[in-house]
């Protein structure tokens, strides 16, 4: 294997500006210039869906002095979200606030090396030791501009490197978009047939009056205590937790929640209230209805229950929850819970069409949620590669030959 020859500057050795953004607060607008704050940036990209906008006139102040454009790097330097950073991929003018910004020299440093040598564990050590003890976790400027970076001097070789790194983050970016659009779809079917109550032969069925208000004839309205299994969590004794993957996934609440499914740090030794592979994860204590699917079987602590619907429509059930806690914390008649109870839960109304009518909609359903539990686990088992390839390269533990 052997050490590549890596060569040590600053950051600001290797760049031409280590600036931030905006430390004022800009009026709002309904449409203007996108403004990206810290909590925009996370896993990498930059979310330009739900972040403010504000007008020309103080989007053209802002940029006087730090303007993003392809190729730079932003890096949270304050708050919680310290550390993350996000490679400036688009042409798209925006303004940035308490972010800051690394405009690579291409002389000295390809701009996507640098930016995986930011998201490297060596450059957010820093930002972890930041972080410990401290209220408002702040990296300064000048801390910023100072820090000692190892890197490969070749710029050939930190194209190669940025290139076999980029080339996983966009089959992950591309798995990433194709789970947007099946979520959407299925979330689109659900709503189709039980909210719009559009399912098919619906124009022959009149509508009466229930608990939920007007549903079809000969639909009904059960609790879910009827319909479904509830398994409350109870946590075992900590003596008996682990973070060396000894014994079953142990899932307290919600922390290693994913986007769909639970992410595995903590194990336990002892069987404890279990959730079997399939069963939706409801969150009891605050965030109270967030939700994931367990795939695989897990113990669940106290801050957890498992639904598994009776009859296997799963799908409908994890549509119709989603549906139903759009907002967290929000039970039933609009009161705002910091924990449910056993009872709480069990009393939860779900509206129930005729058993064929079910079956119609997971058949619908199944498929979009089985591409969507393997494409999650392959964007899972890329990441892990690239996290486990990107500290290897960039520290020349690994050859390019062999790589």
């Amino acid at each position: 294997m052997g050490m590549e020859s890596l060569t040590e500057a600053t950051l600001a050795d290797v760049c031409n500006l280590v600036t931030d953004g905006t430390h004022d607060t800009p009026t709002r607008v309904k449409t203007g210039y996108p403004l990206i704050k810290a909590k925009e940036i996370t896993g990498g990209r930059i979310d330009f869906a739900n972040c403010d906008q504000i007008s020309e006139k103080e989007h053209l102040q802002v940029i006087a002095r730090s303007k993003p454009e392809f190729g730079d790097t932003l890096f949270a330097h304050i708050g919680a979200s310290l550390g993350e950073a996000a490679f400036v991929n688009t042409n798209r003018a925006f303004s940035i606030k308490n972010v800051a910004l690394f405009k690579p020299n291409p002389q000295a440093i390809d701009p996507r090396y640098l930016y995986y040598l930011v998201i490297s564990p060596f450059f957010q050590s820093l930002a972890k030791g930041t972080k410990t003890g401290s209220a408002q976790p702040f990296l300064g400027l000048s801390q910023l501009r100072g820090h000692r970076i190892q890197y490969h001097r070749n710029l050939g070789t930190q194209r190669r490197i940025a290139g076999i790194l980029s080339a996983y983050d966009e089959l992950i970016e591309n798995g990433q978009g194709r789970v947007r659009i099946l979520d959407t779809m299925a979330r689109s079917l659900y709503r189709e047939w039980f909210v719009h109550f559009r399912f098919p032969g619906h124009k022959e069925i009149k509508q009466v009056p229930s608990v939920l208000g007007d549903i079809p004839e000969g639909w009904s309205v059960k609790k879910l205590g009827e319909v479904c299994v509830l398994t409350m969590g109870q946590s075992p004794k900590s003596e008996f937790y682990n973070g060396s993957g000894q014994g079953q996934p142990f899932h307290q609440g919600v922390t290693n929640f994913g986007e769909r499914f639970p992410v595995d740090g903590l194990f336990c030794t002892v069987e404890g209230r279990v959730a079997e592979a399939g069963d939706i994860l409801f969150s009891v204590r605050a965030p109270v209805g967030r939700m994931n699917i367990a795939d695989k079987k897990i113990i669940m602590g106290r801050g957890l229950s498992a639904i598994r619907h009776k009859e296997g429509h799963q799908c409908v059930l994890w549509e119709q929850l989603r549906n139903r806690f759009t907002a967290e914390d929000l039970m039933g008649n609009g009161a705002i819970f910091a924990s449910v109870t056993k009872s709480d839960m069990l009393g939860i109304e779900l509206l129930c069409p005729p058993a064929g009518l079910m079956a119609g909609s997971t058949r619908q359903l199944k498929p979009i949620h089985d591409e969507l539990f393997t494409l999650t686990k392959t964007i899972g088992n890329l990441q892990k590669t690239r996290n486990l390839l990107l500290p290897r390269l960039l520290s020349g533990q690994i050859r390019l030959e062999a790589a």
